[in-house]
């Protein structure tokens, strides 16, 4: 007796060979079937899917997107496309992954969506953050980009902080500041001000990092411009760092780094900041103990992070696993 999958499976093909049937044309049918062919070939998609011959479902989704872009309807297209994409990273194959979802994108543009095309991008991007950064800095930099057609200062603002906080990873610290000065320029349009404090420490840390004291206290003089900003506690910290790293004075800056304001950033921040070094300082054997300490437990929380990361989306893509049918939206 066939188990479930081999049915399945036995009944994907069969909806293949229904829709190349669709195609195929004669002497009385001039026209090849294709609404009915992208019908049959999504049936076939779906089945292969659930049997777990996630190769087939793949090409089925791709024969999907091209027909429905052949019909002019690009919104299916792009859903099929998407579909492809995200088959693709579930048997790690992350290029070919990243091209259906570029494509779904570029789609779902066309279809004047924007908003849906730049969540592509992002998922997108998410796929290739650990293996490869740039090209994940490069889809983030794109959805922002995107978001921005539709003036959503907020999306605008996470896409373009996740691209800076790769670039940071990747040691782009001149890169990582004109990012983090588009964030701040979007958190403005959406009036979030907390946020704005956040990175504006950021910005401060990478210019201290790169040794240049003073691009670091001309930006903090313009951040005290921003609405909340000039008697906030991130503020008065940095004018206490900033003073101490004037001065060389290694122990008053470390006690500013110590503080939880700075231990309680960002991941990226909160290491540049583990790691800052004062112009002619030495760090002596008590505070390099607690600065070893601290970066162990920063590297645990990080990695912990990624696990959990991974583990919400290795849940998303078994509930897409788990549906017995596609959307009616797809044909």
């Amino acid at each position: 007796m066939s188990t479930k999958s081999d049915q399945k499976i036995s009944e994907g093909l069969s909806h293949l060979r229904l829709a190349e049937k669709y195609l195929k044309t004669s002497l009385f049918k001039w026209k090849p079937d294709q609404d009915s062919a992208a019908a049959e070939y999504l049936k076939a998609a779906t089945a292969f899917k659930n049997a777990k011959a996630l190769e087939q479902a793949k090409e089925s989704f791709i024969k999907v997107g091209e027909l429905q872009k052949a019909m002019n309807s690009p919104f299916h297209a792009a859903k099929a496309y998407e579909q492809a994409g995200l088959l693709c990273k579930e048997n790690k194959h992350f290029d070919e992954a990243v091209h259906w979802m570029e494509l779904a994108a570029l789609m779902f543009q066309e279809h004047g969506t924007p908003d849906t095309a730049a969540l592509c991008l992002d998922k997108a991007a998410k796929m290739v953050e650990q293996e490869k950064p740039e090209k994940a800095i490069y889809l983030y930099s794109k959805a922002c980009e995107v978001a921005e057609i539709e003036s959503r200062p907020r999306q605008c603002a996470e896409y373009i902080g996740k691209a800076a906080r790769l670039q940071v990873k990747c040691f782009k610290h001149e890169e990582a500041i004109k990012s983090l000065q588009q964030e701040i320029k979007f958190w403005l349009e959406a009036e979030n001000y907390p946020y704005i404090k956040k990175v504006a420490m950021g910005i401060i840390l990478l210019h201290l990092t790169q040794e240049d004291y003073v691009a670091a206290d001309q930006f903090f003089r313009n951040c005290l411009g921003y609405p909340e900003f000039g008697a906030s506690e991130e503020a008065g910290a940095l004018e206490d760092l900033l003073r101490a790293y004037d001065d060389g004075d290694e122990e008053a800056g470390q006690q500013v780094l110590a503080k939880p304001i700075f231990k309680y950033l960002d991941n990226m921040f909160a290491r540049l900041a583990r790691d800052l070094k004062f112009p002619g300082g030495i760090t002596s054997s008590r505070s390099a103990a607690t600065t070893s300490t601290y970066s162990q437990q920063e590297d645990w929380e990080e990695n912990n992070k990624d696990r959990e990361e991974d583990e919400d989306k290795n849940e998303f893509i078994k509930g897409e696993d788990d549906e017995e049918e596609p959307s009616e939206d797809l044909c």
